[in-house]
């Protein structure tokens, strides 16, 4: 090994070290004042969370009190109001579903439609007794017509059939 007598000159940094050096340094800096600063917003956030918790736990006035009150009346009256609009049937939409259904010669003097149990009873008259099967017929093969049941029959004075239906509805006709 040789041992060197002459100096040689201390090497430069090239101009770039230099400048990535200040910039790391500037971020370090940047980065802890940045750690300072969140830390402060953090505390202050808690701050005002705990005041709004503590304006939530105390007693509601008076006014706060009656309002609520009312809006809940509104609310419960909003619900009834859906509760009986989705139970609401129409009625009319039987009326032109039967119109559909009738034979043109026979004549119908009483109607009595029970909504609840979807039961209809028809009394009428007609001339003969093949009018009054096909009107049967009819009902049987309407697919919104459940059962057809021909509970009376008989010849009134004038020489007409008189009759009574009792059908079973299919629910649908009348809802929405």
């Amino acid at each position: 090994m040789a041992i060197e007598i002459i100096p040689k000159p201390a090497r430069k940094a090239s101009p770039l070290q230099n400048i990535l050096f200040y910039f790391a340094i500037g971020l370090l800096l940047l980065s802890i004042g940045a750690y300072f600063v969140l830390g402060y917003f953090v505390k202050k956030s808690e701050l005002t969370l705990q005041d709004l918790e503590e304006t939530l736990a105390r007693e509601k006035t008076e006014e706060e009190t009656i309002l609520e009150k009312e809006v809940f009346g509104y609310e419960r009256k909003v619900e009834d109001f859906s509760t009986l609009i989705g139970q609401h049937t129409y009625t009319s939409k039987f009326f032109n579903f039967f119109e559909s259904l009738c034979h043109p010669k026979v004549w119908f003097s009483e109607i009595n439609l029970d909504i609840i149990n979807h039961r209809l009873i028809l009394s009428g008259k007609t001339e003969t007794f093949l009018i009054l099967d096909q009107q049967l017929l009819i009902f049987q093969q309407e697919e919104l017509i459940k059962e057809t049941i021909l509970t009376k029959l008989s010849i009134g004075g004038e020489g007409l059939v008189n009759f009574t239906f009792d059908l079973t509805l299919n629910p649908i006709i009348v809802k929405k």
